[in-house]
């Protein structure tokens, strides 16, 4: 006993099946086109092909879809790149600090980085401690890493008293 069939995605499976198996028939339709059924008692056409836009990487749904970055990086090489970046960064603010005559340097945690291009990235510290002989300066500094080296620091305070010099009869 047949049953008739009563929804349209079940006609169209039922017009469509035996054209899955006519391979000829898509050496003369559009690029990706399997099959191609007119039914003149309804007056309607359907084609099956498949879309081209789901065979290529770069499709609608963007680089990060496919685990890689806009540069072509996995999440894994970013990771380890940032980690340089991070260390790199933290050396030269301490190298930095020391140049500019404060004693230590202390250095949270509370920092991000943004990926400015293949192998360049933009660290920001939020806080970051300046200690004096006086006084601590807690300010947030910000630095640029291309390449894996350090391409400029900005906010770092000046000491005051490093521009005197060392007291009397004492070397630095």
């Amino acid at each position: 006993m047949m049953k008739p069939i009563r929804t349209l995605g079940a006609a169209v499976v039922a017009l469509a099946a035996p054209a899955l198996f006519a391979l000829p028939a898509a050496a003369d339709g559009p690029r990706g086109t399997i099959a191609k059924i007119e039914t003149p008692l309804l007056g309607a056409q359907v084609t099956l092909s498949t879309g081209s836009r789901y065979d290529h990487r770069d499709d609608f749904r963007g680089p990060r879809y496919n685990g890689r970055n806009e540069w072509g990086q996995t999440e894994r090489q970013v990771n380890q790149l940032t980690r340089d970046a991070v260390q790199a960064c933290r050396a030269a603010i301490r190298t930095e600090g020391r140049r500019a005559g404060f004693h230590e340097v202390d250095i949270d945690n509370d920092h991000w980085a943004r990926q400015l291009g293949p192998n360049g990235f933009h660290v920001t510290f939020n806080e970051v401690e300046f200690e004096n002989r006086r006084r601590d300066i807690e300010t947030r500094v910000s630095c640029e890493v291309r390449q894996g080296r350090l391409a400029s620091v900005s906010g770092i305070p000046q000491n005051r008293d490093f521009r005197r010099g060392p007291p009397p009869g004492r070397r630095w």
